[in-house]
């Protein structure tokens, strides 16, 4: 019973996910020329309009592991590993708000500006019953566990924002060592199977407000990470923090996601020897 309920929500993610390949999420005008935003025409969808504010971002992008891009290599995208969905029990649009629906809308906003940034990369969906099979569970767990809880920047666990909160407003180069057990923890899985590159959103956290803008509003806040699994480097880096309300007398019944596209798209389209770190 427990495989067909993983197998049927596997094949629910793929649909979804498959509807909605070539979306991506459409900023808001109130984004500046440093948030960057995404094409022009990704995204669209009706009338929905947010305005994006009270925005804190860190970024980091190492120039070596950058410029060492293989864009026909295999991509394993992982799901979000730590997720916190907040929602009052009173809200009228909340019905569709759930963790899943935040990382999926999330895998569809990185889905569709991966295959516009490097439309031959193999992408993998890293999930119990795709790529992962079901005899692996207990290990892709105890993965999972050792991820969040290994040591990474100062001593904090790769699942703390302790580090990037410290850091806001600021984007550079670098090109990190990583501790033993993390640079482990990468090639384990990038061996396993046969994966060069990971997408891992480390966290999300989002609450709604739906008393702010004109149609109620929410928080967004996440730590996106991707790795040259092999090679056992951070490739870039981008931590996000920001409030998004509605414009219109739409609400943001879904496509949580849509705010952080241009950051997303900042780093996969930066050429980090334009980066002056400050």
């Amino acid at each position: 019973m427990k495989n067909l309920i993983h197998s049927f929500l596997f094949q629910m993610f793929f649909i979804w996910v498959s509807l909605f390949f070539v979306s991506c999420a459409s900023p808001s005008k109130q984004l500046s020329a440093q948030e960057s935003a995404p094409c022009e025409d990704c995204g669209k969808r009706g009338d929905i309009d947010l305005k994006v504010h009270s925005i804190s971002f860190y970024r980091e992008w190492n120039p070596i592991s950058f410029d060492r891009l293989d864009s026909n290599a295999v991509l394993g995208v992982l799901p979000a590993q730590k997720i916190t969905g907040i929602a009052p029990s009173k809200c009228n649009f909340c019905h569709t708000f759930s963790e899943d629906a935040l990382d999926f809308d999330l895998a569809r906003v990185e889905d569709s500006l991966f295959a516009q940034k490097f439309p031959n990369m193999q992408r993998e969906l890293l999930f119990l019953g795709a790529r992962i099979p079901e005899a692996d569970s207990i290990w892709f767990r105890d993965w999972k566990s050792k991820l969040l809880s290994t040591p990474w920047i100062e001593g904090e666990s790769v699942s703390s924002l302790s580090p990037w909160q410290d850091r806001v407003g600021l984007e550079q180069t670098l090109d990190r060592v990583l501790p033993m057990d993390l640079a482990t923890l990468l090639q384990e899985l990038s061996l396993r199977y046969h994966i060069r590159y990971l997408s891992i959103p480390l966290l999300i956290e989002v609450e709604v407000f739906p008393k702010k803008g004109k149609k109620g509003g929410y928080s967004w806040k996440t730590l996106w990470t991707f790795w040259d699994a092999r090679y056992a480097k951070l490739v870039f880096l981008t931590f996000v923090d920001l409030m998004a309300e509605t414009k219109t007398r739409v609400p943001p019944d879904r496509y949580w996601a849509e705010p952080f596209a241009a950051f997303l798209w900042r780093m996969l389209n930066t050429d980090p020897s334009t980066i002056e770190n400050h």
